[in-house]
């Protein structure tokens, strides 16, 4: 198969995909590496696809989501990540990314998507395996969510409980 070809089929799975895609289930379905797949995505993102990398793998931004879209400053040690995001999911919110702004390569953005707690332990989960620090390491845990929650209420109420646990940074 022509790698065109193969870029056209993994951007058409996604498109209809509901779920996640992670790069080693197309790698074998394509019978390719995993990182000829990253390079795929990434050519197809650059041809103007909206395609996100998930901790539970690549999907598309297709569907217009409703809700209201906030970013919140937070800091916090790396043993106190998984009680920020439950904290957040909890109220009814979803993290959609981590921002920290290093002092040499600017922003750097990570997509999470994440809207349960099953997903909070998957990605805690993830970052066990993976040995691999947090973003917010480089920034002496400060670091910005963007969060949408279902209004404006909801928005308040986890600005609140952040607050109160000591996680908003202000």
């Amino acid at each position: 198969m022509e790698a065109e070809q193969r870029r056209q089929e993994m951007l058409e799975r996604l498109k209809t995909s509901m779920e996640p895609i992670v790069a080693r289930s197309l790698a074998e379905t394509y019978d390719v590496s995993r990182q000829v797949i990253v390079g795929d995505v990434a050519l197809l993102r650059a041809a103007g696809e909206d395609i996100y990398s998930t901790p539970k793998g690549y999907v598309m931004r297709t569907k217009a989501v409703s809700g209201l879209t906030t970013q919140i400053v937070c800091s916090h040690t790396r043993e106190q990540t998984k009680e920020e995001l439950y904290t957040i999911v909890d109220s009814g919110s979803e993290v959609l990314d981590v921002i920290v702004e290093h002092p040499v390569y600017g922003t750097i953005k990570g997509d999470l998507n994440i809207s349960s707690r099953l997903e909070v332990d998957e990605f805690i989960d993830k970052l066990k395996q993976a040995k691999t620090s947090l973003l917010s390491k480089l920034t002496d845990g400060i670091h910005t969510h963007t969060i949408r929650s279902k209004n404006e209420a909801g928005r308040d109420k986890l600005i609140e409980l952040l607050r109160e646990k000591g996680f908003l940074y202000e």
